[in-house]
């Protein structure tokens, strides 16, 4: 840190930072148990029900990224900024990198588990009658396990070839992307966030024409406008978790251009934003799935 008022500043964000991992994680499990109450007590269509288990992996991405994220990140940071030796990397090993490896794999996951939730909508609308591909089994033993095997598979670049996953020193005591290595910065952003992005809006723009194309008086039109605008919210969630990056976005813009000295409190900054964007969405995560009852003891089968 350069002077006492920036590690004071810098601690703070990485305080703040915690307690809104660790709120979010409760809310998020808070979640995950309404939801496995609801699959076990109530009766629930098989399209519904999958809807329900693709939120219950969104959730998993979200408490895996916020157990990594408060003990790789900010519980480490905390040890460092006061001085103590617990759940500190204090070498660049292959363990701490596998550590971070493993952090933005999960933060990968959350973005990529979105797309799944709108390719199964996609299905749904577009491919109706392929009921193969709509099957429950298809995508608990399937599409999720590939879903979360791509994200740590697009990740191995960054620990590998671009060789952009290391230890932050000397402020940050834990392994993450290197902010001066600008190839492994785009590629994380791209392959963690904007092929996502691509895919969740092409999704949309098709269902959206498929709709437009068929009749209302079609029984499963209301239906369609139902998964239009849960794809809707799915986007906005996306556009509210990439808006919260802007900051560091235009700090890095500025750095590379100026190729001035990078700003350690940067890092922080990053984990906070991306903090705050994780609880917004856990709280809006329900409205995806509010046609099935969530917090209600109603019995809608034909949902």
């Amino acid at each position: 840190m350069l002077n006492s008022t920036t590690t004071i500043v810098a601690i703070s964000i990485n305080i703040i930072s915690a307690i809104i991992v660790l709120f979010a994680f409760i809310i998020s499990l808070i979640l995950v148990f309404l939801i496995i109450y609801r699959l076990v007590t109530m009766y629930i269509g098989q399209s519904e029900r999958i809807s329900l288990y693709l939120t219950l992996n969104t959730l998993c991405a979200f408490i895996s990224m916020f157990i990594v994220l408060f003990i790789h990140v900010n519980l480490s940071t905390i040890c460092h900024d006061f001085n103590m030796n617990l759940f500190r990397w204090k070498f660049d090993s292959m363990e701490c990198r596998l550590c971070g490896f493993i952090f933005f794999s999960v933060i990968c996951s959350v973005f990529w588990s979105y797309s799944l939730q709108v390719f199964f909508r996609f299905v749904r609308v577009v491919y109706p009658m392929n009921s193969w591909i709509n099957h429950i089994k298809i995508y608990l033993f399937l599409f999720i396990p590939i879903q979360w095997l791509i994200a740590f598979a697009i990740v191995i670049p960054l620990l590998t070839r671009l060789n952009g996953i290391h230890l932050l020193l000397p402020n940050e005591m834990y392994c993450g992307v290197q902010f001066e290595k600008f190839s492994a910065v785009v590629y994380a952003s791209v392959a963690e966030v904007w092929i996502p992005i691509i895919i969740i809006s092409a999704c949309y723009v098709k269902i959206v024409r498929t709709i437009r194309q068929r009749s209302s008086k079609q029984l499963p039109f209301l239906r369609n406008r139902r998964d239009v605008k849960v794809i809707h919210r799915i986007i906005i969630m996306i556009f509210i978790l990439s808006v919260m990056n802007i900051p560091t976005i235009i700090y890095l813009i500025i750095f590379w251009i100026s190729q001035n000295k990078l700003d350690p409190i940067i890092y922080r900054v990053t984990w906070l934003s991306l903090s705050i964007g994780s609880l917004i969405l856990c709280i809006m995560l329900p409205k995806l799935v509010m046609h099935v009852h969530i917090f209600k003891g109603c019995h809608n089968p034909n949902t």
